[in-house]
């Protein structure tokens, strides 16, 4: 085992083919530790299934440009097949970046090819912008855990919701005062 990669984690829910569960396997395997996806039993109806991948890795530039390079559009191309093959159920994914000091969540839901792209391509093109909304002076406390979601509407990532770490207070980003506030 390379201990110099990172690790990655594949959790469905829900189904998979056996295409689609080796081609995702063989792709972050190349760059990450990671063991066989597991699978968990998906009960909501709405959705055909739902793919979420951790990687326990620092969300920055080079992690595109170094780990992932050209697999991130490999891993794009990859869940546009597996929304394509649930038909009008579709499928969501859910990219987690973890590190020592937070837990950032980027909730595609269930999106069409384009927009998937567009989500896709901007979570590698957002490290800086997120760096700078990390900084200490933007926030009232260190946060544990940040999720966003991403607008078909709008076509961008918003609802920047945070978990502070000590008070567990909720935190939502003000983009017009590039700061954290609470509700």
């Amino acid at each position: 085992m390379d201990l110099s990669k990172p690790v990655a984690e594949i959790l469905v829910e829900g189904e998979l083919s056996p295409f689609e569960h080796e081609a995702l396997y063989k792709l972050l395997k190349k760059h990450f530790r990671l063991e066989q996806p597991s699978y968990s039993e998906f009960l909501d109806e709405t959705v055909g299934t739902r793919v979420k991948i951790i990687f326990h890795h620092r969300y920055e530039r080079s992690f595109f440009t170094d780990i992932l390079q050209d697999d991130w559009r490999g891993l794009k191309d990859l869940f546009k097949q597996i929304r394509y093959r649930r038909g009008r159920l579709g499928a969501g994914f859910t990219l987690t970046f973890v590190d020592q000091r937070i837990r950032l969540v980027f909730s595609l839901g269930l999106l069409e090819d384009e927009e998937l792209g567009s989500a896709m391509d901007q979570i590698a093109h957002l490290t800086g912008i997120m760096g700078q909304m990390m900084r200490p002076e933007t926030m009232i406390e260190p946060l544990e855990q940040v999720e966003a979601s991403f607008d078909r509407r709008t076509d961008r990532w918003q609802e920047f919701r945070g978990v502070g770490l000590n008070d567990r207070k909720e935190y939502f980003f003000d983009e017009s005062l590039f700061r954290w506030k609470t509700r």
